[in-house]
């Protein structure tokens, strides 16, 4: 029926985006005119809004007819053959784990781009998964391919690993397809509401994580974008404060980073190696999102980031960075010339205090992405690698730690004789000032030596190898506390006892040595102060009120205790 105040706007998705075909005044006639839009099998949505004129002149917006279909078969799709070795899935309920769901990714990555779909969206929404199963020779294919990737080391036959997954798979169908039928909640409010909802209809308290998954799929299904899927999870995470139904969202944030949403999301970048250090950036709640082309959800997702609330999605943007970083493609593809430049613009972002930001990982990266700048192959181009990887470390420090996280990668163990051999320069550097970059201040230098003998009291080396490194690097921290005379500095003779030996304390607490020789001459001046006669009424002198001196005697004995002292 036509009204004065009201239209009736007839969208169509395109691009996964709904953009507006006509404006109608009745409601059954813009009903049928996008139920004769999705009669072209190239129309991937259509809907109709009422657009209600109230009477302070603002409009009421009501959703009044929707839907969307896949569009005409483009030709076959398949899957991406990959290499690694994916963790067996034992039961039907691991297959709807973050590992499986990110091999799922990587494996249907092509069919997803076309279909707009996630991994839950496949396992949780029966006609997606229906789909799926219908596409091609898709699923066979993966599953050969993760059948022989997890049988190749002779850990059983691929004939029976493809059936066990078969076995699964036809369980999870049918988990499916009971959930299908089920008349749930639909995802108009809050998740944690939604999830309330359905807990009191699961059969068991397992079951409604996988019905909450339900009614999100179902809900997502409708946004053929990964900008539109992004952008409604980011809103539901935003606005969510239950730490179980905020890690659900996440992983399903996590299933959409794993799609082409990333270029969007960093927007123009002049390189890979700008795009790798922007998605560490965005990994850390740090990314400047001006050039994001997605604008709202790039901020929400960047907030939601820094405050550390979604560790699946970021685990999957540092996986993605470090795949970038192994991959053939150049990191500054306008100028091979700037390569190098490159690559050590990527080795700065990627080093923390304690060394590669993500350990062997990304120590593996650093070194495969080298064996792609020489000329050499197979070993002797990994050994130039780890050698330039090695001489373009900030210094002899991060030389050490990067060398360590190597030796504890699946590179370390075939080249475990260069990787040594690249400690005899570490054990020929006497003086700090050669170990740590030169412009640190002397509590960072001590900072950075005392990182890089954790780094190797943890490595894999023989335990022979790591006493002698690591007593090495005690000596040069030992040797700078007496040429610089750091203890002397801190327990000046003009102080207040109290500030003399509260400094000390918080030296030796403070992290900045290990425990060595250089410790426990910091620790030797210490117990100095400590034996004097009457330590205690000397330490309060000066404060007359009883219980700030009582206070302050407390606090003391308690940062001793922090500095290894009274244990």
């Amino acid at each position: 029926m036509a009204s004065d105040r009201a239209n009736f706007e007839v969208q169509v998705m395109k691009n996964g985006r709904w953009i507006q075909q006509s404006l109608i005044d009745d409601q059954e006639a813009a009903v049928s005119a996008a139920k004769k839009l999705l009669k072209n099998k190239t129309c991937e949505g259509a809907r109709v809004i009422r657009n209600w004129a109230r009477s302070d002149g603002t409009y009421d917006e009501k959703e009044v007819f929707s839907q969307t279909q896949q569009v005409r078969d483009d030709g076959p799709v398949y899957i991406v053959n990959i290499d690694e070795t994916p963790p067996k899935c034992e039961v039907p309920t691991d297959y709807y784990g973050p590992q499986s769901r990110a091999v799922t990714n990587r494996l249907f990555r092509n069919y997803m781009e076309k279909a707009y779909v996630t991994p839950t969206e496949l396992m949780h929404n029966y006609k997606e998964l229906k789909r799926l199963q219908e596409k091609d020779s898709l699923l066979p294919s993966a599953v050969d391919r993760v059948a022989m990737l997890q049988t190749k080391d002779g850990q059983g036959d691929s004939k029976t690993r493809r059936d066990e997954i078969y076995k699964s798979l036809d369980q999870m169908s049918a988990k499916a397809r009971k959930a299908d039928g089920m008349n749930l909640p639909k995802l108009n409010g809050a998740f944690k509401d939604m999830y309330d909802h359905v807990t009191s209809m699961a059969d068991e308290p397992t079951e409604a994580d996988f019905l909450a998954m339900v009614v999100l799929s179902r809900d997502l299904v409708d946004a053929r974008s990964w900008a539109g899927k992004l952008e409604r999870l980011c809103t539901l995470a935003d606005a969510e404060g239950d730490k179980h139904s905020l890690s659900l969202l996440d992983g399903v944030i996590a299933d959409v980073l794993g799609s082409n949403v990333v270029q969007e999301i960093l927007g123009f970048q002049p390189s890979l190696a700008a795009a790798i250090c922007a998605m560490l950036d965005l990994a850390e709640g740090k990314f400047v999102s001006d050039k994001s082309e997605l604008g709202e959800s790039a901020e929400m997702l960047n907030k939601l980031f820094l405050e550390q609330k979604l560790p699946e999605s970021r685990n999957i943007l540092i996986d993605r960075a470090h795949r970038q970083l192994r991959s053939p493609n150049p990191l500054y593809r306008n100028d091979p010339g700037k390569e190098r430049d490159a690559f050590i613009q990527v080795v700065g972002r990627m080093l923390g205090p304690d060394g590669p930001l993500f350990g062997p990982d990304t120590a593996e990266a650093l070194t495969t992405r080298y064996t792609r700048m020489v000329d050499e192959g197979g070993a002797k181009g990994r050994t130039i690698a780890i050698a330039n990887c090695f001489n373009v470390m900030p210094d002899m420090a991060y030389g050490a730690m990067y060398l360590c996280d190597l030796m504890a990668s699946p590179i370390g163990p075939e080249h475990t004789q260069d990787i040594m051999g690249h400690f005899q320069r570490v054990l020929s550097t006497i003086s700090i000032l050669r170990f740590c970059q030169r412009g640190l201040t002397p509590k960072d230098k001590m900072i950075r030596a005392t990182a890089a003998h954790r780094a190797i009291m943890r490595s894999p080396f023989p335990q022979a190898m790591k006493d002698k490194l690591a007593n090495h690097i005690d000596a040069i921290l030992e040797r700078y506390l007496i040429e610089e005379q750091i203890i002397e500095k801190l327990d000046h003779q003009d102080s207040h006892l109290r500030d003399r030996a509260v400094r000390l304390v918080q030296f030796c607490a403070a992290g900045v040595l290990p425990e060595g020789k250089a410790m426990n001459r910091a620790r030797e001046r210490i117990l100095s102060l400590l034996r004097q006669p009457n330590f205690d009424a000397h330490f309060i002198e000066g404060i007359t009120d009883a219980a700030k001196a009582q206070k302050a005697l407390r606090d003391f004995h308690v940062l001793l205790v922090r500095a290894g002292f009274g244990k």
